[in-house]
């Protein structure tokens, strides 16, 4: 199964960044076009200049973004503000948060290169679609910085107690790095270096896969770069096997930690509905039961709120959406009808993807009653977003058309849709927190070898 090694991580020098929550940021699919200009003014040296440096920064004429992040990248290491370590080691990872008012939350995990295997081998499983556009965008990113510059966040399945155990005692030692970002969210991170310690993690995973939680593109990307470099390699099949390229870096954290946590991403439908109003509502009665639920029209952001919080408490027993389309009122909507899952499975789906809401929100509500059909490419007239509010301000503005809320699926239903082989349709997902960008970066020198954990 997965194959885990320890690596030499690329990191900020402390002597140039002492500072690292200057530096750091999300990935880059989550960085918006704001953030982007405000992360490129806080520091001079942020890793945003590498993971989505900007179009028509000055610099040399004719240059573009991925040919500046490799200048840029090069310097860097060139001047030493990022320097590798000197011993190969495995980085535990834990990240400390809140979801709204409740209690802080930790999830623990740790950073470790990870064997690249194609999804037929059944080593490491994906759970949504790629698009083509930003899988080229990467690889011509990676091209011209030749690093993993963040990781593919992960989780493995099976029995954690080996693995917890090894992670627990290395977090016993104050971190090597500590950060409180603009989230709020606390970042720690940890080497580990003992031999006994590597090899029982490596041990802990020849028997078990992992499921990509977020970084799809990221992994394609290191797929297609390691195909690229093989068919130029003239070394011996052994030797090349152990090259850096044949791995990725990863983020990998267990199944059941309390905290892997999936919120959910909206739909916002730019697209005119081929069906009025009243048409509308008369078409969904023939799956869903219709309630309208007043908003508030002195605060019905809060009332959206309620509601939605409403859907989240009832989601193990019900598939439930919300719906805005202006006014004062939203619709929620409650499945009434058993034969849209049997409708799934009959079209090929596994009983695993017919049971998720965002399977029957595609199938029923986008495309069988609003007409809306999946381009396969990355705008499709859907727009995904994670805040409420401004989904729907949208609509109530004219600027879009309808809002669709939705539960998030539960990380057991990703993984049993992922290991039967299917993928959900794109941004099912949005796990949090992110793992920052910055913290460790894996350089993939062309003649290195990948050091082993036994």
């Amino acid at each position: 199964m997965a194959e885990i090694v320890p690596f030499r991580a690329l990191r900020y020098n402390p002597q140039f960044v002492p500072d690292l929550k200057l530096v750091v940021a999300p990935p880059y699919d989550v960085i918006s076009p704001e953030a982007q200009e405000r992360y490129h003014a806080r520091h001079p040296h942020n890793v945003v200049r590498l993971i989505l440096a900007k179009e028509g920064e000055e610099g040399t004429p004719g240059e573009d973004r991925y040919e500046r992040a490799a200048r840029t990248f090069a310097a860097w290491r060139a001047e030493g503000i990022l320097t590798r370590d000197p011993e190969p080691g495995i980085y535990v990872a834990e990240q400390e948060f809140s979801l709204g008012e409740g209690h802080r939350i930790r999830r623990r995990g740790f950073m470790a290169l990870v064997r690249l295997a194609a999804y037929d081998e059944k080593i490491v499983f994906p759970h949504e679609r790629t698009f083509a556009k930003y899988r080229e965008d990467r690889l011509r990113l990676m091209r011209a910085c030749p690093a993993n510059l963040d990781p593919v966040f992960s989780f493995y399945p099976g029995q954690d107690q080996p693995v917890r155990a090894i992670l627990d005692r290395c977090t016993e030692a104050d971190p090597q790095v500590q950060l409180l970002d603009e989230d709020g969210i606390r970042h720690r991170l940890w080497i580990l270096r003992d031999p006994a310690a590597l090899a029982g993690l490596a041990r802990a995973f020849r028997d078990r896969p992992v499921i990509i939680a977020d970084g799809h593109h990221r992994y394609e990307t290191a797929l297609n770069f390691r195909d690229e470099r093989r068919a130029r390699d003239s070394a011996p099949p052994e030797v090349q096997r152990r090259r850096l390229d044949n791995f990725v870096l990863m983020y990998l954290v267990s199944v059941g930690d309390p905290g892997l946590v999936i919120l959910p991403t909206h739909r916002v439908i730019r697209q005119r509905p081929v069906l009025a109003r009243e048409a509308l509502r008369q078409a969904l009665g023939r799956y869903f039961r219709v309630e309208a639920v007043p908003l508030d029209p002195g605060n019905p952001v809060m009332s959206l709120r309620i509601v939605l919080a409403d859907l989240h408490r009832r989601r193990r027993d019900a598939v439930l959406f919300g719906l805005y389309a202006g006014g004062q009122e939203v619709l929620v909507l409650e499945l009434g009808d058993e034969a849209v899952f049997l409708s799934l499975v009959a079209a090929g789906h596994s009983a695993e993807y017919a049971r998720l809401d965002v399977a029957i929100l595609h199938q029923v509500v986008i495309e069988q009653i609003l007409g809306i059909q999946p381009t396969g490419e990355a705008d499709d007239g859907i727009r995904y977003t994670r805040d409420e509010a401004a989904a729907l301000e949208a609509v109530a503005s004219g600027e879009t058309h309808l809002a669709l809320f939705q539960n998030p699926p539960r990380v057991e239903q990703v993984q049993a849709v992922a290991m039967a082989g299917e993928r959900m349709p794109q941004k099912s997902t949005f796990f949090y927190p992110k793992v920052l960008s910055g913290l460790v970066i894996n350089p993939l020198d062309p003649t290195e070898s990948a050091p082993t954990s036994t």
